[in-house]
């Protein structure tokens, strides 16, 4: 996995990584550089986060009464792929000065970082999460979360997540409406976001974890709409204010 994302790094530094980073002795690239985030955003789709301890407010104008997030399926957040993926070939066409080789290069790493979300999720017998919005941003809201505040959620706390996470996809899919290519293309962003965090957090040097940080704050704001100081933990649930 780490191979991988060393060949995203030498490939992707230019336009989409920013700044240069001078290589170690005998040692490859740091992992991943900077990037423009917004590569990864799509239709402005924002989310709603229960608030601690309270069902989900309704938001239509009926005033329908609000519903546990317990209570909703896994399934609403789900949604068919429209064909192949989408965001590495569209990444990997916003980088400039790559050559052709080096573009499809950058394009193959960045499938291999999704067929490898899969794969993790089907060594966890966890394939509901395939094709699932909730999970791809579970994931990557929990890599955030790791580099930002220095360790992990518990199993208890990803499953208390990914509830609320359900939760807002599902009333926000209410109000803004989005094909199953919008879907996918979301999915496939929050996925490729928690992955390039975690493996550049990975690397271990100081310098790579600083830009983890302002990687994980970026796409926690730009793809989910809150800021790090706006979550909480407390024993078993996890929530965001």
């Amino acid at each position: 996995m780490k191979g991988v994302y060393r060949k995203v790094a030498v490939l992707a530094t230019v336009g989409t990584l920013l700044g240069q980073v001078g290589l170690a002795a005998a040692r490859p690239p740091s992992a991943y550089r900077e990037y423009d985030s917004t590569l990864f955003v799509n239709g402005g789709f924002k989310l709603a986060f229960p608030k601690k301890g309270r069902a989900v407010s309704p938001r239509d104008k009926g005033g329908e009464e609000a519903v546990s997030p317990v209570l909703l399926p896994l399934s609403v957040s789900s949604f068919r792929t429209v064909g192949n993926p989408i965001m590495p070939k569209r990444i990997a066409s916003g980088v400039s000065d790559l050559d052709a080789d080096t573009r499809r290069q950058l394009e193959a790493a960045l499938l291999t970082l999704l067929r490898e979300y899969e794969q993790m999720l089907d060594r966890n017998d966890d394939s509901r999460l395939k094709n699932n919005l909730a999970g791809a941003f579970n994931h990557l809201f929990g890599a955030a979360y790791r580099v930002l505040k220095g360790a992990g959620l518990s199993s208890e706390q990803q499953k208390s997540m990914l509830t609320q996470l359900n939760a807002g996809f599902a009333l926000g899919l209410k109000d803004q409406r989005l094909s199953d290519r919008q879907k996918q293309e979301l999915y496939e962003a929050a996925v490729l976001s928690g992955s390039i965090i975690l493996g550049l957090s990975g690397e271990g040097r100081d310098k790579d974890l600083k830009t983890a940080r302002a990687l994980a704050r970026s796409l926690l704001e730009q793809l989910m709409g809150i800021s790090p100081e706006r979550i909480h933990t407390e024993g078993e649930a996890v929530w965001v204010d």
